[in-house]
């Protein structure tokens, strides 16, 4: 059944209970095997964002990604980190195995310096590239990791929710120095990469506040560039070389991404998603998004049933 807008999930139960997953170890946290969830978790889930910090090894198998702008191939050895808020939708393409963690802010509540410590971390960060794929060898750690949590999660210590977070900052710890191995750069390449992370996060923020109806227009490539202290051409030219589009191009690119989520999961008209997403005239939006995607948004939502 269509909900009146795309899904925003507070909360570790609700979000397992609406991707089918397995119930958590405690409304704070949640870890299993990906292969516990196969039969029950639907092949494509519905866009949507949670308030979850989520980190994963995939062992085997496929998974499509898709995470604000950037889509992502989730296979054998990739280690991934998402930070909350994020729009995001996932389409398995084979069935997977490995571990998956979620956790939530409450989780280091007793702790405050140890949620500080997470919200620094560069795996975690919006603009922060966290997707790595690791070598057989470089995934044993990890996996002996995981395997140690999940030791701990199902027995019945007493101190076993003391013993998690300290085994949490021990993996992050390992994941710093792949973090660090993984983006050696040049101090230029440093640059565009912390502009072009800078617009990404930019982007997200200013599409969550468009879905929430709390800004009256999308912002043009100027405006993106003026909120980010460059020149727009220089803006342009550094996302073209880092992601390979234009500004411009990206900005409708998370148009059409927001007017596929609304199509998909909400029972809005299309004259209801145009006024949305600010376009003056239904005919506008008809037109931008049959010429950026072939089709009517009407067809679009037949396909999306």
């Amino acid at each position: 059944m269509k909900t009146p807008d795309f899904e925003v999930f507070i909360g570790i139960t609700k979000l397992m209970q609406a991707l089918g997953l397995p119930d958590p170890h405690s409304p704070d946290f949640q870890l299993y095997r990906f292969e516990e969830s196969m039969r029950t978790r639907p092949a494509i889930s519905p866009v949507y964002r949670s308030d979850s910090y989520i980190f994963a090894l995939v062992t085997s198998g496929k998974l499509a990604f898709k995470v604000g702008i950037s889509d992502f191939l989730m296979q054998e050895g990739t280690l991934y980190f998402l930070s909350p808020w994020h729009l995001h939708q996932y389409h398995r393409l084979e069935d997977l195995t490995g571990y998956i963690c979620f956790f939530n802010e409450s989780f280091f509540a007793s702790t405050p310096e140890g949620l500080l410590t997470i919200r620094e971390l560069p795996m975690f960060q919006l603009e922060g590239r966290a997707v790595f794929d690791l070598s057989a060898e470089q995934q044993q750690p990890f996996k002996d990791l995981f395997e140690l949590m999940l030791k701990e999660v199902n027995c019945s210590s007493p101190s076993r929710w003391e013993i998690m977070r300290h085994l949490l900052h021990i993996f992050f710890i390992k994941a710093q120095e792949t973090y660090h191995t993984h983006t050696r750069i040049t101090p230029e390449h440093a640059r565009n990469v912390r502009l072009s992370r800078a617009f990404e996060r930019l982007l997200e923020q200013h599409f969550l506040l468009l879905s929430k109806g709390r800004t009256g227009k999308v912002f043009t490539v100027n405006e993106f560039a003026e909120q980010l202290n460059v020149h727009p051409n220089h803006l342009s030219n550094t996302l073209r070389k880092e992601l390979g589009k234009s500004a411009k191009q990206l900005i409708h690119e998370r148009l059409i991404f927001e007017a596929k989520s609304l199509l998909h999961t909400t029972e809005l008209s299309v004259t209801e998603i145009a006024y949305r997403l600010r376009f003056d005239e239904p005919t506008n939006f008809t037109k931008f998004f049959k010429k950026s995607t072939g089709i009517l948004p009407r067809e679009y939502r037949t396909q999306a049933i």
